[in-house]
């Protein structure tokens, strides 16, 4: 199986639209990834943002940034500059969505954003101790079916391990969850310790308990990848265990080492862009 690499860089950053405020506070991250994003934090920010960046070359972005109390990103008094955006400089707009309702997730569509990563999470200890959502799986399933009928064209959900305290119970119920949807691509994350958040001491799955999760997800029958979150020291064997077994097709942000050991081709994006914008993004 032929292995490709994303690493999303310039071409394809990520922008938070609500700066490093966020109402989760969610323990394994307590705002630290925000920190890393670009802030746009209003419509009018962002439509610079995205013209200075498609000046500088990016011509993707992600959109992400702090949830609210219901889980969702706010990112309705966006929508109608999104479509200035899109408009104006035909980027492809990947969105961080959190939980949906049907009404937003038909308004990103005609928004003109094209994928939404979708984390699907179904342990409820996660989302109510960690998280700290007064929501339920069911509700994660829900939104994952609003997403896919009314939503963008392009829904990759995104399944976390180890996000109980760095111990996997309930993820492969999400697996079988997505069997029965029409999703062309999974991609799963690994929980990374972080420093000065509540789980910096917890530890990610071991390597073991974490290859026969992914031999347990072929089942799946769809395209694999592996994303950008995941610990250092994966990095440095069990992204070549993976590799080599075949269990993956995509992966985010691999070393150099093993982008030569493999002879990857390299794309400068998320690595849940579609096949079909592939050219976009080659390296």
């Amino acid at each position: 199986m032929e292995v490709k690499a994303f690493i999303p860089g310039k071409r394809y950053p990520a922008i938070s639209i609500t700066g490093n405020y966020c109402m989760l506070n969610c323990k394994y991250c307590e705002k630290h990834y925000l920190e890393g994003m670009i802030n746009a934090s209003t419509p009018t920010q962002l439509y610079h943002v995205s013209k200075n960046l498609y000046l500088q070359g990016a011509r993707g972005i992600l959109l992400s940034g702090g949830f609210n109390k219901e889980g969702f990103l706010p990112i309705e008094p966006f929508l109608e500059i999104i479509k200035t955006v899109k408009n104006d400089f035909k980027m492809i707009i990947s969105v961080h969505s959190g939980l949906v309702d049907k009404e937003l997730a038909s308004r990103m569509r005609e928004s003109g954003v094209d994928i939404v990563d979708y984390q699907l999470i179904v342990d409820p200890i996660i989302i109510k101790e960690i998280q700290g959502l007064d929501k339920s799986p069911e509700d994660y399933v829900k939104s994952l079916e609003y997403l896919e009928k009314y939503g963008p064209p392009h829904i990759v959900p995104h399944i976390p391990l180890g996000l109980r305290y760095g111990s996997i119970f309930k993820e492969r119920e999400a697996v079988e969850i997505l069997k029965g949807h029409d999703i062309a691509l999974v991609v799963f994350l690994v929980f990374t310790p972080t420093k000065y958040t509540s789980m910096e001491t917890f530890k990610p799955p071991d390597e073991k308990i974490l290859l026969e999760f992914f031999n347990y997800a072929q089942n799946l029958r769809k395209e694999i990848g592996l994303g950008c979150m995941r610990p250092p020291s994966l990095k440095r064997s069990f992204d070549e265990i993976l590799i080599e077994n075949g269990l993956i097709s995509r992966i985010a942000l691999p070393s150099k080492n093993v982008i030569t050991k493999y002879g990857m081709k390299t794309f400068n994006a998320c690595c849940s862009i579609p096949k079909e914008y592939f050219t976009l993004f080659e390296s």
